[in-house]
């Protein structure tokens, strides 16, 4: 079974410039599902790690809370969301929407 069939929801490639910012530090993001998403960082949060981060969506700044559910060194973070409002799942469907 390859990694992209296991996967809950198709990822897509995030536009450059795309970031996320945490407490912990910042990352571009390199792919985004309405399940997670990846973070480019060096030094990525260990797996289990409980994360709240904002994305920029178009002109919006959306405030989101996950857990890092694959840590890769010097790589970067898979992110998956946890708990997303309503609101925040439609303003992330809608950006999805226009980067495909």
């Amino acid at each position: 079974m390859t990694e992209e069939s296991k996967r809950a929801s198709q990822r897509f490639k995030s536009h450059p410039g795309s970031n996320v910012s945490y407490i912990e530090g910042a990352g571009a993001i390199r792919d985004l599902s309405l399940d997670g998403l990846f973070i480019v960082d060096p030094e990525p949060l260990e797996v289990g790690t409980t994360i709240t981060f904002s994305i920029r969506l178009g002109n919006e700044i959306v405030s989101f809370k996950g857990i890092v559910k694959r840590s890769v060194p010097q790589e970067g973070m898979g992110i998956q969301f946890q708990g997303m409002p309503r609101e925040a799942r439609r303003r992330l469907l809608a950006h999805i929407a226009r980067i495909t």
